[in-house]
């Protein structure tokens, strides 16, 4: 044993005699000597392990820990080091018990669920921005018969409106307007709360079935009574001869009401001079086009803090056509940016009314617009809505014909014209042409060809060429019935109101479903009888007509209609009137 061998009373036994005697007489003797002696020695080692040596009870394997001070000192910090190590092993493993035995404790089993999260802060900014997303009040309008009508009387209209209505000639309300009002009305009259007005409104309904006054009384109404000039509502139209009609009505409604109603975006006065006279002259209604009101909120012309109503009159045109981006120009500045301030967390709420025939489905367009709480008004036959996939509706007034010939006699078109204005009464007809140019010649070679065939037909045109006052000219005569066929483009016509318009032809077939629906409800206005032709050329033509109707909920269906055939003499007059043509052109 370690201890045996380093026993100090063996080593001082040694000493007494020579060194070099002792250990060979040791080493020399017989083997039961020796065998003694070891069994001695292990004896005597036995007995003193058994006498200092120290036990763990915790462990199994009993590890010696030797007594320092009994042996040499030469040897304690060795000793000492080594008893450390051993102490150290014990704690380690007394450890590693305590520790199998937490890990062999049952565990309670739960089963794999959400953990508890406490409530987030309602945030009033991204709640809006949720709810202006959600896009299921499209699958959810309001329907309404375009037949039904209303009077004027039994809505809580103010007297002062109901007057001018009268005087106006208008005693009762038709389909988009009943709607509309019934929505709004009690709203704007709630005074308990005057601040009551629910959500926006879309109105889909076709064109002339008076979208105008649908928005026009209730803004009059609710704005009757301020008594600071603020920029409350802007309306925005696509066009400026649009501009000049609902001023017209906005003048005639607000008859006898202090309200200041202001145009922006006539050609005759600068974008410079109208925002001087803005900052002057602070008006309650402003009506312009897109484009001139992103002019103007960048000049900073008025502010659009105290703004009650957004109008957006013909939106499917609006929204189709960029605009520098007005839409989101417009929603950034309607945005709050101090939606802590006390004073604009309690001001009245935004409303939007847009008003389309062909209102879009487009849901990144109408999210742009960030509606509130929107409510969809579709003005049509219930049953077709609810029974088809149309997207576009017509007038219940309006019926439709086409006549189609083969391309060999494409370029006879323009006679073929005539001989179609010939087959009916051809006064109040507007002719709708592809461009400009084509305005302008299909006017002259029909002048030149009613001179000498009908001169009881008398044509002229109207373009975005000419200035305003001979626009305005142009469309007094058409109206009085002095010019009997009036040429025009989509553009120009966008904007025309005429009661008068009792007939429709598209020389030139519409780019959309959407562009053909805005010219034939150029007629057939307001409960009024119209009709409306379209001239198909060729094969092709023919099954573009078809897809244009695809999308288009008609009352009734499309008539085909059969011209007489073209004489020889008729063909020499039309070569005349082409050669008369081309000389004027050269010019």
């Amino acid at each position: 044993m370690f201890a045996a061998r380093f026993d100090p009373s063996a080593s001082d036994g040694g000493s007494d005699g020579g060194s070099d005697g002792g250990s060979d007489g040791e080493s020399d003797g017989d083997d039961s000597s020796d065998n003694s002696s070891d069994e001695s020695s292990d004896a005597s080692s036995g007995s003193a392990d058994d006498e200092h040596a120290t036990h763990d009870p915790n462990n199994d394997n009993d590890v010696e820990m030797i007594d320092v001070q009994e042996h040499n000192p030469k040897f304690s910090s060795i000793l000492s080091r080594f008893n450390q190590s051993i102490h150290q092993s014990h704690e380690l493993e007394n450890t590693e018990e305590q520790e199998a035995e937490v890990i062999h404790e049952e565990v309670e089993q739960h089963a794999i669920v959400p953990l508890p999260q406490p409530a987030l802060p309602r945030d009033h900014r991204l709640t809006a921005a949720q709810r202006s997303n959600n896009l299921n009040w499209l699958a959810q309008p309001l329907l309404i018969k375009t037949t039904e009508l209303k009077p004027f009387e039994e809505f809580d209209i103010s007297p002062q409106i109901l007057k001018n209505l009268h005087s106006m000639g208008f005693n009762k309300a038709f389909a988009s307007q009943i709607k509309t009002l019934e929505l709004l009305l009690p709203e704007i009259n709630n005074k308990l709360n005057p601040d009551a007005i629910r959500g926006d409104v879309l109105v889909n309904a076709s064109t002339g079935s008076g979208k105008t006054l649908a928005y026009t009384i209730p803004v009059i109404q609710s704005l009757m009574n301020r008594v600071v000039p603020r920029v409350r509502c802007i309306i925005l139209v696509p066009t400026r001869p649009l501009i000049n009609q609902v001023f017209k009505t906005l003048i005639e409604v607000s008859k006898g009401i202090d309200l200041n109603i202001v145009t922006l975006g006539k050609s005759d006065v600068s974008l410079r001079e109208e925002s001087r006279k803005l900052i002057q002259y602070v008006p309650d209604i402003v009506v312009t086009t897109p484009g001139r009101l992103v002019d103007h909120l960048n000049m900073e012309s008025f502010k659009l803090d105290d703004l009650q109503w957004c109008v957006i009159d013909e939106a499917d045109k609006l929204l189709n056509q960029s605009f520098q981006d007005w839409s989101n120009v417009l929603i950034s500045k309607l945005q709050d940016p101090n939606g802590g301030n006390l004073s604009k967390r309690f001001k009245r709420p935004l409303t939007k009314m847009i008003f389309s025939a062909t209102l879009t489905t487009d849901a990144g367009k109408l999210s742009a617009l960030q509606f509130r709480s929107p409510r969809l008004i579709l003005v049509n036959n219930e049953d077709s809505i609810l029974q088809s996939d149309k997207i576009f509706t017509l007038p219940s007034t309006l019926k439709e014909h086409y006549t189609k010939f083969s391309s060999s006699n494409a370029s006879y078109k323009p006679l073929i014209l005539l001989k179609l204005l010939q087959s009916f009464a051809s006064n109040h007809t507007l002719v709708f042409t592809k461009s400009n140019d084509a305005t302008l010649r299909l006017s002259t070679l029909l002048k030149n060809l009613t001179s000498s065939l009908c001169p009881e037909i008398v044509v002229n045109n109207i373009n975005s060429q000419l200035n305003s006052s001979t626009r305005a000219k142009l469309l007094s005569q058409f109206e009085q019935g002095t010019i009997s066929v009036l040429v025009a483009t989509d553009l120009i016509a966008r904007g025309l109101d005429l009661k008068t318009i009792r007939n429709v032809v598209n020389y030139d077939l519409p780019p959309s479903s959407r562009e053909y629906v805005h010219r034939v409800g150029r007629t057939a206005r307001a409960g009024d009888s119209g009709d409306a032709y379209t001239i198909v050329v060729g094969r092709g033509e023919g099954q573009f007509f078809e897809r244009i109707g695809r999308d288009i909920n008609r009352p009734t269906p499309v008539e085909s209609i059969t011209l007489q055939d073209i004489s020889e003499k008729e063909k020499e007059i039309y070569q005349g009137a082409l050669n008369e043509l081309q000389q004027a052109f050269k010019r």
